[in-house]
């Protein structure tokens, strides 16, 4: 329950770290009596809010190399918070996630490409409207995103402890979805919503937690979508927005916190860098998790000790560059969003080779004309041509297991403790909008701020999912085509090979034996 502001004492806040917790605690403790303070270790503000300039020739546009778009279903509270200060946004004009795709492929069967489009103009290009690969993976789409939220149901049956160690990856094979679903669609989804690299931890993420995520983001749903803009201007406008008429003698950039420790009285002190140490009433961690870790480690707790150092984030490269190799072979077939892999998708692969190319000519309305290929790749999976490249810059994103959600449940406990608040994506599923609402729940919680809007949980807003009879019938032709289909022919293609394998063996032994 908050408090209410009259009855909070004025105090001198600190807030360490300017993402998109850090510029919202401060936005919300603006309105108070509090006096913040705010702390950044980079040479700039925003995190993975970062705008940079593009150039080509005399033109200049604005790119968002990190945090870049948004949905209206999704993004409650930052949508409300944007409207409130006249911040404005641009529609993106084109779908940005996978529902359908279109598949190419090199000749010489080394890369695999696809780009996010529409259905008609996945089967209508490579041959696909004939290939089995392509029918399968629209028929894995459709049935994950009928038959996932079921595991939320058993949840409400078994308990959590029964659902929370079992995986995504684990669910997959349990389910028996094909390779193409989860090497070509599902991994490279997360990747672009988690802002991941699709190499690493997608298939470790909790069952549990990685369905209730799609859910609430609306990513189940296999032909609506959500409303997706980008801000006018890049991502940066909403900070410089917050950050008008704030008092540069309480900003400090290029200033990291190494620790922090109580005196006597229960204030805390923060030990910088730079060797000086500043006391505060309260601090609001807004870091990644293990930065926050590694700041209160020296006078933590054994419960903060047991929970934080469950928190860990990895760092990726994104590149701004305008490397077309990183684009489907045919231009019809650009995206938005665009994945590509090594290795040929006929055959089993590693799904270590994969990147995710953002094409900001659609996501942010740079005219192509005027800027050219303007495209930022996560997770290159090769370097762009050097003479393409205008940056590359490294975010830390969240890592994701059952330790991880199990550490998230208790977090309450320490939380507002010793003078000590945590904020952060890191805290819920890891979107822009977790992120900034744990900035206003804190400083609202913890401080007695008062919001102009009432705050929206977007963790459990979608409620109990019940099926209607148009999801029963889908749910019925599903499992009619995965028995006498799916499973028909693959009982079928298997017993093929056995016997393949059987003759090539007999022929094999026989002219051994007539060798002899």
């Amino acid at each position: 329950m908050s408090l209410q502001l009259d009855r909070v004492p004025r105090k001198k806040v600190a807030i360490v770290g300017s993402g998109c917790a850090g510029i919202a605690a401060l936005w919300a403790l603006n309105r108070t009596h509090h006096d913040a303070y705010l702390f950044e270790a980079a040479n700039r503000l925003g995190g993975h809010t970062n705008t940079v300039e593009w150039r080509q020739s005399k033109f200049k546009a604005m790119v968002d190399t990190g945090f870049a778009v948004f949905n209206t279903a999704t993004y409650p509270n930052f949508v409300t918070f944007l409207e409130r200060m006249n911040v404005p946004t641009l529609k993106v004009n084109e779908p940005t996630r996978p529902i359908e795709m279109i598949l190419d492929t090199s000749p010489d069967n080394s890369i695999f490409q696809w780009a996010w489009a529409s259905l008609r103009a996945m089967l209508g290009q490579g041959g696909n409207l004939f290939s089995l690969r392509a029918w399968r993976l629209i028929f894995d789409i459709v049935r994950f995103n009928q038959f996932s939220v079921d595991l939320l149901r058993e949840d409400d049956v078994y308990g959590s402890s029964a659902m929370s160690e079992k995986t995504i990856g684990d669910y997959l094979y349990r389910e028996g979805y094909s390779d193409a679903f989860r090497d070509d669609y599902l991994i490279p989804l997360m990747a672009s919503v988690w802002c991941t690299s699709p190499d690493e931890g997608v298939l470790d993420l909790p069952a549990l937690a990685f369905v209730r995520f799609m859910r609430n983001h609306h990513l189940l749903s296999t032909m609506a979508e959500p409303g997706w803009r980008t801000l006018e201007g890049g991502a940066k406008s909403y900070i410089d927005a917050v950050m008008r008429g704030f008092p540069p003698n309480h900003l400090f950039l290029k200033t990291p916190v190494k620790h922090l420790t109580n005196d006597e009285t229960g204030r805390v002190r923060l030990h910088l860098e730079n060797g000086k140490t500043e006391v505060f009433d309260h601090v609001i961690l807004a870091t990644h998790g293990d930065q926050a870790y590694q700041i209160i480690e020296p006078s933590a707790t054994e419960e903060e000790k047991a929970i934080m150092s469950a928190f860990k984030s990895v760092e990726r490269t994104c590149v701004l560059h305008s490397d077309i190799s990183y684009m489907p072979k045919r231009r019809d077939a650009w995206s938005s969003m665009n994945s590509i892999s090594l290795s040929s998708p006929w055959v089993h692969r590693d799904i270590a080779g994969k990147s995710l190319t953002y094409n900001m000519n659609i996501l942010q309305h740079i005219p192509r004309r005027a800027f050219g290929d303007v495209l930022v790749t996560m997770n290159p999976i090769r370097p762009p041509r050097p003479e393409t490249v205008q940056g590359r810059y490294s975010y830390a994103h969240p890592v994701y297991d059952s330790a991880t959600v199990r550490a998230q449940k208790v977090l309450p406990r320490i939380q507002n403790t010793r003078g000590i608040s945590y904020a952060g994506a890191w805290t819920s599923y890891g979107s822009h909008e977790d992120g900034f609402t744990s900035g206003l729940y804190v400083a609202k919680a913890h401080l007695g701020a008062r919001l102009p809007f009432e705050l929206v949980d977007s963790a459990s807003r979608q409620g109990e999912h019940k099926l209607g009879l148009v999801d029963l019938f889908l749910r019925a032709i599903i499992l009619l085509i995965q028995v006498f289909v799916i499973d028909f022919f693959g009982r079928v293609l298997k017993g093929s090979r056995v016997k393949s394998l059987v003759h090539a063996n007999g022929n094999a032994n026989g002219k051994k034996s007539s060798w002899r």
